[in-house]
């Protein structure tokens, strides 16, 4: 318990402490306010990871479906909405707070992901959707395996709901505004939105799926063929689920 309760509160902030020392040693960070920015995020990261754990205590076992759908269309409009009303009304504005650390700086992110903003990758942008819409399917399909196999927990709820919301809204954005309408802007050291807080929020849950399964602690070591077996196995799962879903929508 203590050690699920340490994983709670500390990974949300190891994962930005991981981040922003990628940043320093890229020699992004140039400044102090820059530093101690990061350093206030990263104690903020931990009063939501302090959160996070007293929220998925009380609901260990997970969400009801009604919540589930709930929730997803909740961060949907709101991720959708508030993009909308910038684009509509407050696009051209910037607002900066705290010595311009934090701003307000709307951009059309036209390279479609951070790997390709910041790396200079070059992923297509048709090929980002065909990816977007690949993800979204197998995000829902290894979510569908997971809860076959009689699991069930919060961790894996929030996760699949975080990261098929931000993969959603992803799709979105580069479907209707040609790229992703950022807005959030951190230093000097990128703009991001609310799906890509999503999304981590998304991986930050799954990491909690995997040591609430004990992925973390299996002791014996499958071999190639098990991993094999494995695969195959989520394989005819999807085939049977895709097939399932035809069926009930030719019925109706």
């Amino acid at each position: 318990m203590k050690t699920k309760k340490f994983l709670t509160i500390g990974i949300l902030p190891l994962m930005w402490i991981a981040y922003f020392i990628f940043e320093l040693i890229s020699g992004r960070i140039t400044n102090s306010e820059i530093f101690i920015g990061n350093v206030f995020l990263t104690l903020l990261f931990a009063l939501v990871g302090i959160f996070i754990y007293n929220f998925t205590k009380k609901h260990e076992y997970g969400l009801n479906t009604k919540t589930l759908y709930l929730l997803f269309f909740i961060l949907l409009i709101l991720d959708q909405g508030v993009k909308l009303i910038i684009k509509l009304f407050f696009f051209k504005d910037y607002y900066g707070f705290f010595d311009e650390f934090l701003s307000f700086n709307p951009i059309i992110n036209t390279k479609g992901s951070w790997l390709n903003a910041r790396f200079g990758v070059g992923i297509s942008f048709p090929t980002l959707i065909v990816l977007n819409l690949i993800a979204l399917f197998l995000f829902l399909e290894v979510y569908r395996y997971y809860r076959s196999k009689d699991n069930r927990d919060i961790y894996s709820d929030l996760s699949i709901i975080f990261v098929f919301t931000g993969a959603l809204c992803s799709l979105i954005d580069k479907v209707f505004y040609g790229g992703s309408l950022d807005f959030i802007g951190v230093g000097d050291l990128f703009i991001a939105d609310l799906k890509d807080i999503y999304i981590n929020l998304g991986i930050f849950f799954l990491i909690l799926c995997l040591y609430n399964s004990g992925f973390f602690q299996e002791e014996d070591n499958t071999s190639l063929k098990d991993d094999a077996k494995n695969l195959k196995n989520f394989a005819i799962f999807i085939k049977d689920d895709v097939k399932s879903g035809f069926k009930k929508n030719s019925t109706t």
